[in-house]
């Protein structure tokens, strides 16, 4: 993390950034307090674990048009995304269901169709899909998992990304804002984590591109860390690390919604993380500005 050495008592992988941790949901995130309508958000990955409880969130704050992509049924996502609206006193929003590969270009560029077709507009991009491999030294790791490890968390960003920012772009008084899922493990080195942990590193520095490349017309572009939860994905960590996986599925979708409710420019091209208290990290923002934090570079 930038400029750590400043701050002594301060994790070099971030965890303790902001004075208070969450593991769980709390009041200043909840979704029920928020008025997003008239919002148009894509969630990929959405059909389970933190994709789905996104949209959820998404759902219970009022947004109107919802684009939930996965390669698997989405039809009980879709019945749980308007009740969770109506539990909340929302309208049910518009639910756009994505038969979606995000490695594949043709399948990334109908969801692009059906998306500009349906709603005409996007607001929030959520780029959540991923893949972990088995944590094995390269020598004993499988060239076929660990390439499609970077496929799915490097190829397909960049490809959804790449197809929805002319959309973003165009959007009249859009939040304009892609969101990419990376993981606190991008700050470390682990042994047998070559894949996973470097395609995450990748997913930080392409949001400095974005930033870099389309900041000028609007484009807010950063990264989180979307918590330590036992999904489907997590438990195919080693297991000595299962016991960090503590965090909520809603910390995490609260969380996000929260992030990308308004624009916060103050954040494009950097780090966050869904456990840091959200009304402290909106309390840094200036020194965040002003110290350059939450970007990777090298120390000298």
């Amino acid at each position: 993390m930038a400029n750590s050495q400043e701050h002594p008592k301060r994790s070099l992988m971030g965890f303790d950034f902001t004075p208070t941790i969450h593991n769980d949901t709390y009041p200043f995130i909840d979704p029920r307090s928020q008025n997003m309508s008239g919002i148009s958000v894509l969630v990929t990955g959405a059909s389970r674990g933190i994709g789905r409880a996104t949209c959820l969130s998404y759902a219970r704050a009022g947004v109107s048009n919802i684009a939930v992509g996965a390669r698997s049924s989405l039809d009980s996502l879709v019945e749980d995304i308007n009740a969770a609206a109506k539990e909340a006193g929302k309208p049910e929003p518009k639910v756009l269901p994505l038969t979606l590969d995000i490695t594949d270009e043709s399948s990334v560029e109908a969801a692009r169709a059906s998306v500009e077709k349906e709603f005409g507009r996007l607001d929030i991009l959520y780029n959540n899909g991923g893949y972990l491999e088995p944590f094995l030294p390269v020598t004993e790791s499988r060239t076929d998992e660990w390439w499609y490890t970077m496929t799915v968390n490097i190829k397909g960003p960049y490809l959804v990304t790449k197809a929805f920012i002319p959309l973003l772009l165009r959007t009249s008084n859009g939040l304009k804002t892609v969101l990419n899922a990376a993981s606190v493990g991008l700050h470390t080195v682990r042994a047998g984590g070559s894949g996973y942990q470097g395609s995450k590193l990748w997913v930080m520095r392409f949001g400095e591109y974005l930033m870099k490349e389309y900041g000028d017309q609007g484009l807010l572009a950063f990264c989180i860390h979307p918590g330590s939860v036992m999904t489907e994905l997590a438990s195919g960590m080693p297991k000595e690390m299962h016991h960090v996986l503590v965090d909520t599925p809603e910390l995490s979708g609260d969380s996000i919604m929260w992030l990308t409710k308004e624009r916060r420019e103050w954040l494009n091209g950097r780090y966050a993380s869904v456990e840091w208290d959200m009304a402290e990290l909106e309390g840094m923002q200036k020194e965040i500005v002003e110290r350059d934090l939450l970007k990777m570079r090298m120390t000298v």
